[in-house]
């Protein structure tokens, strides 16, 4: 009598194909933690850059004797931030202000921060 060809996959062929199937699935993971870790990250940096900015325009709006150090606290998309804004009057030179505005956050990726420093100069002095 001729034996029956079984079809289907052996308990070996399977074990293989788990077995690879588990390592490209965690590398996918990897790869995606990954990615939402930078994207956090660069969307905080975004935000302390535009905070900065928006910082730097309103010291420019101001009456030059009116451009001072300070210190504020605010929340953008979720996220606490510390503003501090250094000014350093007749530097470099007289009549002029060097403005140091850093921004400083902790989040997921730990704690960062970010400077811009400028020069505000007094326009109306003779």
């Amino acid at each position: 009598m001729r034996a029956r060809r079984v079809r289907g996959f052996s308990l070996l062929e399977m074990l293989a194909a788990l077995s690879l199937f588990a390592i490209v699935a965690s590398a996918v993971v990897t790869l995606a933690s990954q990615s939402m870790r930078r994207t956090i990250e660069n969307r905080h940096g975004t935000q302390a850059a535009l905070l900065i900015q928006t910082e730097l325009e309103r010291l420019r709006e101001l009456d030059y004797p009116n451009v001072v150090a300070g210190t504020t606290m605010t929340s953008m998309a979720g996220q606490s931030y510390s503003m501090v804004t250094a000014v350093a009057a007749d530097t470099p030179a007289a009549n002029m202000k060097q403005v140091t505005v850093t921004v400083s956050w902790t989040g997921p990726e730990g704690a960062r921060s970010y400077a811009v420093q400028t020069i505000l100069t007094d326009v109306t002095a003779s």
